[in-house]
């Protein structure tokens, strides 16, 4: 993390707890500076989120019912495809892999492995974006430092994966 080391004439002096840095920036006084070393966190915090959330994302899903599914974007998209063409009437059932083995499936068997992914995915992006926002709205140090990107963005997904999956089972 950046922190502020010194302030004086000759400028802030920042300096980073996880690798050898230091560096003066100018600011015209320390309130300016803690600003400059607050956005300088920002910015790897924001780096770690969106590398979080994108190795999260594809991390694959259980089921309750022990199923594993793949979840990388070539997987999402596969699904998506198989779920669209079924809905459609365009086939009848399809052969799909799980990460556990093959499913031949239906509309009906595979709804709710779709709505699954769909809740993942979704649950992801708004993990991603109420730490986001928590991040942009960080003036402080102190604020920075409250920041837990993992504990945040997983709160914020199972919300998010709960409201739809909860909305599922009202309705059947």
């Amino acid at each position: 993390m950046y922190r502020l080391e010194s302030y004086g004439a000759e400028g802030a002096t920042v300096i980073n707890d996880s690798f050898p840095y230091q560096s003066i920036f100018r600011a015209a006084d320390v309130a300016a500076a803690e600003l400059i070393v607050v956005g300088l966190n920002q910015q790897v915090m924001l780096s770690e989120l969106a590398d979080y959330r994108f190795s999260f994302e594809v991390a694959g899903l259980t089921l309750n019912d022990g199923m594993k599914i793949l979840t990388d974007r070539e997987s999402q998209s596969q699904l998506f495809g198989s779920y669209t063409t079924l809905k459609n009437g365009l086939i009848p059932d399809t052969d799909w892999k799980a990460a556990n083995g093959w499913q031949l499936g239906s509309l009906t068997e595979i709804e709710p492995i779709a709505r699954a992914m769909a809740a993942h995915v979704r649950g992801c992006f708004r993990g991603e974006r109420t730490v986001t926002t928590a991040i942009a709205e960080a003036t402080t140090m102190e604020q920075i430092e409250a920041i837990d990107i993992r504990a945040q963005f997983m709160a914020s997904y199972q919300g998010a994966f709960d409201e739809v999956m909860s909305a599922a089972q009202a309705l059947a």
